[in-house]
């Protein structure tokens, strides 16, 4: 929780000379790269000295503010996740019945996962896959291998919320998704969505750590759909 309020802080400028138009990440941690995407969505992802090596932050951003913001680990566990409003903390329970690896899906191909995450309103069971389809594509000169997955969230019951499946972009260099087309099925509804990546934006370059989403912002409506979980990403 400390990390939250240290985040929430950091939404608004420090000074009077700061940039409202950018997210500030909390003392002892550091930008790493901005990624835009598709969707009207911008995310943020930093690292902080007070973490375990590996671990890092991401903050997603539309146009009327921050949507999400959790911490994965090396292997891409969702350690946390914080939705913004309102606002809600989600952990991850340890040891896990099958845990994320990023490590199994560079080597083999195929990684699947089945693990609970922890929140005020209670325990949720998380099952699914991710498997590399041998293609590689090239976006603002990162390469990117390309999954297909499959990802479903049950109440301890054994009743289904939430059901995901589709496309995503995976870094190496990263160690980290980053989203594609898919299809989400939550309260008897069906919906297409498309958070691919667009622009890597790195220290120094413009646009580096905005708050402020630049592509399919058109659109007369635009709504956040969860990327990676069942209720942010």
């Amino acid at each position: 929780m400390r990390e939250f309020l240290y985040c929430l802080l950091a939404l608004m400028p420090l000074t009077a000379t700061a940039d409202p138009t950018r997210f500030y990440p909390p003392q002892g941690c550091t930008g790493l790269v901005t990624v835009q995407t598709r969707g009207c969505s911008v995310s943020n992802i930093w690292t902080c000295e007070a973490d375990t090596p590996g671990d890092s932050w991401e903050i997603v951003f539309l146009n009327d503010g921050p949507v999400h913001m959790g911490r994965i680990d090396y292997e891409g566990q969702w350690l946390e996740n914080y939705d913004m409003f309102p606002i809600e903390r989600e952990v991850l329970e340890q040891p896990s019945r099958d845990p994320f690896s990023l490590t199994e899906l560079f080597t083999s191909g195929l990684d699947t996962a089945d693990f609970t995450l922890r929140s005020g309103e209670g325990r949720t069971r998380v099952k699914g896959f991710d498997r590399l389809t041998g293609e590689t594509v090239v976006i603002d000169d990162e390469p990117l291998l390309i999954t297909e997955f499959m990802v479903e969230l049950y109440t301890l019951s054994g009743d289904q919320l939430y059901r995901r499946e589709g496309n995503e972009h995976v870094s190496e260099k990263f160690r980290r998704f980053f989203g594609g087309p898919s299809t989400v099925e939550i309260d008897d509804r069906q919906i297409k969505v498309d958070y691919s990546p667009v622009e890597f934006i790195y220290p120094g370059e413009p646009g580096f750590f905005t708050k402020i989403p630049k592509y399919d912002c058109e659109a007369e409506m635009v709504r956040f759909v969860p990327i990676r979980k069942g209720s942010v990403k």
